[in-house]
């Protein structure tokens, strides 16, 4: 898999949860409407991150996989993912039809990651090194600490 650029990663850095982690990421066309726009899937949402003036700044959005309602409809000029949550304005996203299998494989896995399907929750180590993070700076007790990591390690 292709890596994230790297200002689109070092604004996830700052959203995400200790205990989420990234799991699929596809960058949209180019449009005058969006501009560069990328939908990072993880464990527990999507974000869709839209650069703003030539990447100086950040639009973020972030969605609950458990809060939204995803719908996939193939096409002839975009293959389109809608997003509904019942409160929010509905959010799509499209894609070429000729990378049709990437979009229907990231569709999969955002379904999965709704579902709590156990090959999506992976254990990182960045998921152990943030624990320990929190655990040394006395933020959690030594038997937080240990209950967590062994549910992390459970995982593996």
């Amino acid at each position: 898999m292709e890596k994230l650029p790297k200002d689109i990663a070092a604004k996830l850095d700052h959203a995400l949860e200790f205990d989420e982690h990234i799991l699929d990421f596809r960058k949209e066309p180019w449009s005058l409407y969006k501009r560069n726009r990328w939908v990072v899937l993880t464990s527990k949402r999507i974000y869709l991150i839209k650069k703003v003036f030539f990447g100086m700044s950040f639009d973020i959005i972030q969605i609950l996989l458990g809060q939204g309602h995803f719908e996939l409809v193939e096409g002839i000029v975009f293959d389109t993912i809608f997003i509904r949550v019942s409160s929010e304005p509905e959010h799509i996203i499209q894609f070429f039809p000729s990378e049709r299998k990437k979009t229907v494989d990231f569709f999969e896995k955002i379904e999965k990651a709704r579902e709590g399907d156990p090959e999506a929750t992976v254990v990182t180590q960045a998921e152990l090194e943030a624990l320990a993070q929190i655990f040394y700076e006395k933020l959690i007790t030594k038997k937080e600490y240990e209950k967590k990591k062994k549910e992390l390690l459970d995982k593996l």
